[in-house]
C-alpha cells in the first residue's frame, strides 16, 4: 500500500504546480492551503483540499475570488467568524463545475497519481481556471452571476443563504435600478425556498435595512 502523509502529498502537488502559478502571480500560502493572488480590490485563489483514508487521499481544488467591498459590507451579517473576515470570500467554487462536473475528487495512491492530479489541474487552470478567476474578480461579473436569475439557485456556490445576502450587496454596489425589488426577492426566497432560520432572516433583514440607507460617497 502506498504510504503518504497529507502534508507530503501536498507539498509534491504544490512543487508541481508553483512555476506554472507563480508565473500568473499566485503564492502558496500554507497556513490556508491556497495558492493567493492578491488584487486591487481583494484576492484570487486555487485551494488544494486533501483528505486521508486507509486506502488513499483524495485531492479536490477550489477556486475563490473574493471582492473586498462586497465582503466588507455583506460578512459582518452572515454566520462567518469575525475572525475570519479577512480571509471570507465572495465566490467559491470546484473547479470540477467549470467543466460541468458537481465535483472532481482525484485518488492518490501512489507518485503516478500525483503527477495525474497536477497535470490535471494545471490543464484545468489554463483552460478555464485563470478566466473565471479574472472573470469574476470584477464586481460587475459577479452581480449578473448573483443577480441575473434571482428566482433560481446559483449551480456555482453552494451556499446558497449566503448567496442572497452577497446579491444585495452587489446590487447596491452597482446601483441596480432594481436593487429594492431584489432586496424583498430574497427575503421571501430566503424564507420561503431556502428555509432559512429565523436569525438568518433576521440578520439579512438588518442588512437589507442597513443597505437602504448606505451611502458609496
Amino acid at each position: 500500500m502506498y504510504q503518504s502523509d497529507r502534508s507530503t502529498q501536498e507539498l509534491h502537488i504544490v512543487q508541481a504546480l508553483r512555476p506554472a502559478l507563480q508565473q500568473r502571480g499566485y503564492d502558496w500560502l500554507p497556513r490556508l492551503h491556497q495558492f493567493r493572488k492578491s488584487t486591487k480590490n481583494g484576492f484570487s485563489c486555487l485551494i488544494l483540499s486533501i483528505s486521508a483514508y486507509e486506502e488513499a487521499s483524495l485531492v479536490e481544488a477550489h477556486l475563490g475570488v473574493r471582492i473586498d467591498d462586497v465582503e466588507n459590507l455583506a460578512f459582518p451579517f452572515t454566520n462567518g467568524l469575525p475572525g475570519f473576515q479577512p480571509e471570507s470570500m465572495s465566490l467559491v467554487t470546484p473547479i470540477a463545475k467549470l467543466f460541468g462536473q458537481r465535483y472532481q475528487r482525484l485518488s492518490l495512491q501512489g507518485p503516478a497519481d500525483l503527477q495525474r492530479a497536477t497535470t490535471t489541474f494545471t490543464q484545468q487552470m489554463e483552460e478555464e481556471g485563470f478566466a473565471f478567476l479574472e472573470q469574476y474578480g470584477r464586481l460587475e461579473t459577479l452581480d449578473r452571476l448573483l443577480n441575473e436569475q434571482p428566482n433560481k439557485t446559483v449551480p456555482l456556490l453552494h451556499n446558497q443563504v449566503n448567496r442572497c445576502f452577497r446579491a444585495i450587496v452587489t446590487a447596491k454596489l452597482t446601483q441596480r435600478d432594481d436593487f429594492q425589488d431584489l432586496a424583498a426577492h430574497y427575503a421571501d426566497f430566503l424564507a420561503e425556498k431556502l428555509y432559512a432560520p429565523q436569525p438568518t432572516l433576521h440578520k439579512y433583514e438588518r442588512l437589507r435595512q442597513f443597505l437602504l440607507h448606505y451611502s458609496m460617497n
